[in-house]
């Protein structure tokens, strides 16, 4: 058995929900319904939470549909919310790199 929080997306946790022809053919209808390939999707299955890998918030979307779920119910982590100190720390950053200051 697998730990569930070390994945980023609870998608195999979901899956494993489905009967097994439902599961199997998941495996291959899923990647073609995204237009992606099976390595891509299977990537999104064993994605590890620590890993800055993401996929796109459309995937996400359409398999918490499927799923009859909401999109933060399909992730396995809590992101950090964004904040006016982070905009401002990147507006400096970007005003520095216009100028050459940083690389």
């Amino acid at each position: 058995m697998y730990n569930k929080k070390e994945y980023k997306y609870r998608i195999k946790e979901k899956l494993d929900l489905l009967s097994h022809n439902e599961y199997k053919s998941a495996l291959v209808v899923f990647p073609k319904a995204l237009k992606i390939h099976q390595r891509t999707f299977f990537r999104y299955l064993y994605t590890k939470v620590n890993e800055n890998y993401s996929m796109p918030v459309d995937h996400l979307a359409r398999l918490a549909r499927f799923f009859n779920c909401r999109i933060e119910d399909m992730l396995n982590y809590e992101p950090k919310p964004l904040t006016m100190k982070d905009m401002e720390k990147q507006k400096k950053i970007d005003v520095a790199k216009r100028f050459n200051l940083v690389k």
